[in-house]
């Protein structure tokens, strides 16, 4: 049962460092999400560039400072590949399962965003996280932000640079392991000390 585990969710992608935003983890459903924030206004984002894969939610809500997007990895469309594919009769009734979970059962959280109800200075950022390790413009719209890689923070400025307008936030290997460790009681190899990042396709 645990490779069928490790198999069902290697799809997600792990991102170099992080700090977490409202208790929020690597291996939270979108169910998780909705109970921790029980009372909160859940809505469906559509960009432009979602693939099949993609899914993004926006959370808003009294008690919740800002405005909370999650992205989320739906694994379901590449179960569904995997299972055309499939001989083997354990492993496709288990891959059935997996590609007829509901949004809330399927959906796993890749990376969050926090947007402040007004901007704030970025000095205070520096303050909690030390200097940046990267200052640059983005190559979509040249917004200008700061980058602590090794915390996986990501802050979006305003055009002067004083202000953040918004936060992203990755997830740690560490991190990873604790989620999987806490939840499946066991870390795929994968995920172990040395070992590379699985490749996607």
């Amino acid at each position: 049962m645990q490779f069928f585990i490790a198999f069902a969710l290697v799809l997600i992608p792990l991102a170099a460092q992080c700090e977490t935003y409202r208790d929020i983890g690597p291996l939270d459903s979108l169910g998780d999400i909705k109970a921790k924030f029980p009372s909160a206004t859940a809505k469906k984002l559509s960009p432009a560039w979602a693939q099949p894969t993609d899914a993004m939610y926006q959370f808003t809500g009294t008690g919740l400072s800002g405005t909370i997007i999650v992205k989320f990895e739906d694994g379901r469309p590449n179960y569904s590949k995997q299972l055309d594919a499939n001989t083997d009769e354990a492993s496709a009734k288990f891959l059935q399962r997996l590609a007829n979970q509901s949004d809330e059962e399927a959906l796993y959280v890749r990376w969050v965003r926090w947007v402040p109800d007004a901007p704030i200075p970025v000095q205070r950022l520096i303050s909690k996280y030390g200097p940046p390790e990267k200052s640059a413009f983005s190559d979509e719209d040249f917004e200008p932000y700061r980058d602590w890689e090794r915390k996986g923070v990501t802050a979006y400025l305003s055009s002067d640079e004083k202000n953040v307008v918004r936060i992203d936030f990755a997830f740690t290997k560490n991190e990873y392991r604790s989620a999987w460790q806490k939840k499946y009681q066991f870390v795929p190899d994968w995920l172990k000390e040395g070992a590379t990042q699985p490749k996607t396709k």
